[in-house]
């Protein structure tokens, strides 16, 4: 029996690596340690989303440095992944960063790796903010001699013109984010930089695509259509609310649809009120052979008529609609059938029609009934209107659910609902808006209807107190737990984590962390379990 090596080869490696999270940093930098083997299997997952999202104070800043320092390998090799002995980074050691700052020198260094190469999901904005913070952060004036060797970048622009060049020139960007909604002084640097032909190969791979634009940003959107391919498989376009200056121009959307052979997925968000969804819905229809998601979101009026333009989407798996009002004659949803839709969603859906004002219509119902066997995600979201009859349809056809989320504004439709909690076993999420008046019974009555298998609670609209927190988990017997989300009142001199610590020790449970988020109008609680 022949020996065999002490380590697995690299191909197994990668196998097995594929699986770990990108952003569980802490493992993937203590695998970085094991041996140059395991090392160099693992940077390029660390690499593969270097812009991510992060607190400005948690940013680091050596992603940047190290891109500015690149330079191509000079010599022929067979292998991106090959080591070179004259490296002075460490992508492990945050205690680091300082001196590595310090002895930054582009006409030194020879980084260890072709770090861009292994880029793959570039968020502009993201990168331009990493960039704004450090070359224009007053809390880095103090620490001026870590910059020292940045003083021959004039400004944010230089050096995102360099590291822009690196990237199209090294990168194969499969995945594009670009939002200008929540940094809209950023929008000028991206129109000149599209048009540079490099761009073109290196978005010459690209399979999805996320934007978030301003109305006044459509220029943007114009030129990235001249640069990306036709291969794009997931787009997700969100406009943003309705400006005063100028209003986004809906041609540009037809043209990026029409600039695609496959589309797979297509969420459409528009919070301007100045476009118009009919046209894009029957663009669409190009796509109908291959479409499989699909989210329209606009608050405006919709005939259901238009719905005849999905009657030959058969791959469609995936279909949401939200702030639409209804108008028209509901029962052409009783003859559409989608063969393969596992995921459907009706939020804030309202009706025109006199007829359907205070129910959910009857063919509405039946649409999911004609769906139910396949179904493993509802959300009905539909306020305002009765949903009594709504949950009894659901809980008798639907038993294959494993997410669940709706709005109820009455007390006696909760029976109903944990009927449907009954008749899913393979329920693991659900999320319910409850708007009436929710006492310390309903929720003890809650917790013990949830069924013991759900990993992931949220309850919505109503505020919950440390009393009602407190009871509704000792109540729950659930015991593969892994967050519970809710609105919080937020009191002075309320201790959630060591509530929620003390709680988990008695249950069981592996407790994580809590997080408070402010929202639009309230404070919002997670608390998460492992």
């Amino acid at each position: 029996m022949g020996k065999y090596p002490p380590y697995l080869p690299s191909e197994c490696l990668q196998e097995i690596f594929k699986y770990i999270d990108e952003n569980d940093t802490k493992t993937l930098h203590s695998l970085l340690l094991v041996n140059q083997l395991w090392c160099s299997n693992i940077v390029p997952i660390l690499w593969r989303n270097p812009f991510k999202n992060q607190k400005k104070e948690k940013i680091s800043y050596k992603i940047l440095l190290t891109l500015l320092s690149y330079k191509p390998f000079t010599t022929t090799t067979t292998t991106t992944y090959t080591l070179s002995s004259t490296s002075t980074y460490d992508d492990d050691d945050d205690d680091k960063e300082e001196p590595i700052i310090k002895s930054f020198n582009e006409s030194t260094i020879t980084t260890r790796f072709d770090y861009p190469y292994f880029i793959k999901k570039l968020d502009l904005t993201n990168m331009l903010k990493m960039i704004f913070y450090l070359t224009e952060d007053k809390r880095k004036e103090a620490e001026e001699i870590k910059f020292k060797n940045l003083k021959k970048y004039k400004n944010s622009s230089s050096i995102f013109e360099k590291i822009w060049k690196i990237i199209t020139f090294n990168s194969n960007i499969e995945t594009l984010i670009i939002n200008t909604i929540d940094c809209h002084k950023f929008s000028k640097y991206f129109e000149f930089f599209f048009k540079i032909p490099e761009t073109k190969k290196c978005f010459s791979t690209l399979k999805s695509l996320t934007l978030k634009l301003k109305p006044q940003d459509s220029l943007i959107l114009s030129e990235l259509i001249n640069c990306i391919n036709d291969k794009i498989k997931d787009i997700e376009l969100e406009i943003s609310h309705k400006s005063t200056i100028t209003c986004f121009d809906s041609n540009l959307i037809i043209n990026l649809i029409s600039s695609q052979k496959n589309l797979e997925k297509f969420h459409y968000k528009d919070d301007s009120e100045n476009l118009f969804v009919y046209p894009i819905i029957l663009k669409l229809r190009d796509h109908s052979h291959s479409i499989k998601s699909l989210t329209l979101e606009q608050s405006c009026n919709i005939d259901v008529d238009l719905f005849g333009s999905f009657e030959n989407f058969h791959n469609l798996e995936e279909l949401s609609f939200k702030n639409f009002n209804f108008e028209g004659n509901h029962d052409l949803f009783t003859n559409i059938k989608f063969p393969k839709l596992k995921s459907l969603s009706f939020d804030e859906i309202k009706s025109r029609n006199q007829q359907y004002m205070a129910y959910v219509s009857e063919p509405i119902m039946n649409f999911i009934q004609n769906h139910s066997t396949n179904l493993n995600h509802l959300s009905l979201n539909v306020l305002d209107v009765i949903m009594k009859d709504t949950f009894k349809t659901i809980s008798q056809c639907c038993s294959n659910l494993t997410s669940f989320s709706c709005a109820t504004n009455d007390q006696n439709d909760m029976k109903f609902i944990y009927l449907i909690f009954k008749n899913n076993p393979y329920l693991k999420s659900i999320d319910l808006c409850i708007i009436f008046p929710i006492r310390n019974s309903i929720l003890e009555t809650f917790a013990r209807e949830i069924p013991e298998s759900i990993n992931n609670i949220t309850i919505g609209y109503s505020i919950l107190g440390k009393v009602q927190v407190n009871t509704f988990l000792k109540e729950l017997k659930c015991d593969k737990l892994k967050s519970f989300k809710f609105n919080w009142q937020n009191p002075k001199n309320v201790n959630i984590d060591k509530m929620a610590r003390e709680i988990s020790k008695g249950k069981g449970w592996i407790f994580k962390g809590c997080e408070l988020k402010p929202t639009q109008y309230q404070h919002t609680y997670i608390i998460e379990w492992e």
